[in-house]
């Protein structure tokens, strides 16, 4: 299994074809996880069981997503830090994209 985030209840082709690869869910038990515990984050723990997200909930996943990210430079090696640091860098680029082509879309993360 793998954790992704895709847009719920597609409207039109960018919707139905957006995607974003997070972590495989092996890499996300050693990697993410340690992490989230850690921090004690409580959005980004639940990404595991699967998450809707709405735009006004953004901000408080960037910022977790950011100590993680600070957490994987300091905590794991270096191509397990890479490919952690890529896949958040991907959510926070990719992310504002969906919310910004339709009011009210939910990204589901799971």
């Amino acid at each position: 299994m793998s954790i992704s985030a895709m847009v719920l209840d597609a409207k039109d082709e960018f919707e139905e074809k957006f995607f974003i690869p997070i972590a495989a869910e092996s890499f996300f038990q050693e990697c993410w996880e340690p992490a989230i515990e850690e921090l004690g984050l409580k959005w980004t723990k639940v990404f595991s069981v699967g998450i809707d997200l709405v735009e006004e909930d953004f901000p408080f996943v960037i910022e977790e997503l950011s100590k993680i990210k600070e957490w994987a430079k300091v905590n794991l090696p270096e191509e397990k830090k890479t490919k952690i640091i890529e896949r958040i860098e991907l959510i926070e680029s990719e992310v504002p994209i969906a919310f910004s082509h339709r009011n009210g879309i939910v990204i589901f993360i799971g």
